[in-house]
């Protein structure tokens, strides 16, 4: 379907805001059209349904490339959770709100007057089918990097790790439920320039070591070793 004037314009101020290239306009108009408009058209409407399918396979593989690429070494429940909480219907909207693209969505009557350009579904959708759009117009490394740069604060490692797990909390509730004393996390190495540095943590229970982690921060590395004391080392704490 051809694009009149005022959507082209519409559709180009908001590529310009979100700071993206996309040549088919045509393909973004497709991405922030909802099925309900179909039904007041006497032409034939494509809606955004098969576009959002795609768009969020390309969200969950970005979002886990990032964090494989910045959270090296986690298990795969880790990764899945971490995942989880940036691609779960709510966060998604919240991007989606935050980058204003409801105004540029089209609805049939019906759905606008019962409030759909304010559901969070909705909103998620859209969201999910404009990452599919630019996936098809401009690849992989567009999509990808438009998912980092939305996605950022989701994304941090501080937000997900603290959020999804805490092992050195959970070593610490084990020492304590077993009445033997709190660990201690002795810092063994650190190296490289400030910018990139590498930090290594040993875990002492009982004056032995039970557990090893490396990382970017200090924080990072006891959880490693705390990770590794709770996995490997459990039930010697007896």
């Amino acid at each position: 379907m051809e694009l009149d004037t005022p959507r082209e314009r519409e559709l180009q101020q908001l590529v310009s805001r979100l700071g993206i290239e996309i040549h088919s306009l045509s393909l973004l108009d497709r991405a922030l059209t909802h099925a309900s408009i179909a039904a007041e058209s006497h032409q034939v409407v494509r809606d955004y349904e098969s576009l959002e399918f795609l768009g969020d396979a390309v969200l969950g593989l970005a979002v886990a490339h990032h964090l494989f690429e910045r959270i090296p070494d986690r298990t795969p429940g880790e990764y899945s959770r971490m995942r989880a909480r940036v691609v779960n219907r709510g966060s998604v909207a919240a991007v989606a709100a935050a980058l204003g693209i409801a105004p540029a969505v089209r609805l049939g009557k019906g759905e606008e007057l019962s409030g759909g350009r304010k559901r969070q579904a909705l909103l998620a959708d859209c969201l999910e089918a404009l990452i599919g759009a630019l996936y098809l117009d401009c690849g992989w490394e567009a999509a990808r990097a438009f998912v980092v740069q939305v996605f950022a604060d989701a994304l941090t490692a501080d937000a997900l790790t603290d959020q999804v797990w805490d092992y050195k909390s959970r070593l610490q509730n084990v020492c304590q439920a077993k009445r033997i004393a709190l660990p201690r996390f002795v810092v063994t190495r650190s190296e490289g320039p400030d910018h990139c540095k590498q930090f290594e943590v040993e875990v002492h229970i009982r004056g032995v070591s039970v557990g090893r982690g490396r990382g970017s921060t200090k924080k990072e590395a006891e959880q490693n070793a705390a990770r590794m004391a709770l996995e490997h080392e459990g039930e010697r704490m007896d």
